[in-house]
């Protein structure tokens, strides 16, 4: 008897405005074993729509969407959704944009130049909740770990500090709510960002993540 692979398979979200990439991302998702596309959409309020309906095993998004960014969109929806794993599909490929997207919650990030073996193995790895990076990105990740990241350096007060810079307040705002003032908190900014060795924002918060000082409730809001 013949085994019904419909009902196993993993569905997958293909989030991409360009049609005929969105086209061909299809195509090689759907000649995968185990996997079906339950849909294509072009833009995130048709993505979000549809996941209020059905909510799929697997997005693959894209970054960039027209001329706007939604790398900031990752973060909502690993929210919203936090049993759906995020696979990045873009051409948008370079180190910060890496650490960007997985800082707020994207499990995989593959570049669209990659072969039809590296989206196959993107798609087994995240699907089982494993990380995956494109060979051609190794070198741009090799610290995205959180255990890379020596936040028992910090104080009590540099957590406090490194917190409320992760959640987006300005050194005036945290030194108002802190009772200090805008140089001491400048001064504890710098020293956070040389202890752990930040640079971005998306470091930041990945260090947050990484102290337990936030989740992405609080990033959320």
């Amino acid at each position: 008897m013949a085994m019904d692979t419909a009902v196993s398979a993993h569905q997958v979200v293909i989030m991409d405005d360009h049609a005929t990439i969105a086209a061909g991302t299809r195509a090689l998702v759907s000649a995968e074993p185990d996997f079906e596309v339950q849909g294509v959409f072009s833009s995130v309020a048709s993505l979000k729509a549809h996941l209020e309906t059905a909510v799929p095993d697997l997005l693959i998004m894209d970054l960039q969407l027209g001329d706007e960014s939604v790398t900031f969109e990752i973060r909502e929806l690993n929210y919203r959704y936090p049993q759906l794993p995020i696979l990045v599909f873009t051409l948008l490929d370079s180190r910060s944009y890496v650490h960007d997207a997985i800082a707020f919650g994207a499990l995989g990030f593959l570049s669209k130049a990659s072969t039809h073996e590296q989206l196959g193995d993107a798609l087994q790895a995240t699907i089982r909740g494993n990380h995956f990076f494109g060979a051609d990105l190794g070198a741009s990740v090799v610290n995205i770990d959180d255990e890379a990241i020596p936040v028992n350096l910090l104080s009590v007060r540099e957590l406090d500090v490194l917190k409320r810079l992760a959640l987006g307040f300005s050194p005036k705002e945290i030194g108002f709510e802190l009772g200090l003032s805008d140089k001491t908190i400048h001064a504890h900014k710098n020293t956070i960002r040389q202890k752990l060795g930040l640079r971005r924002q998306s470091d930041i918060i990945r260090a947050a993540f990484s102290a337990g000082v936030v989740n992405v409730r609080d990033l959320v809001g």
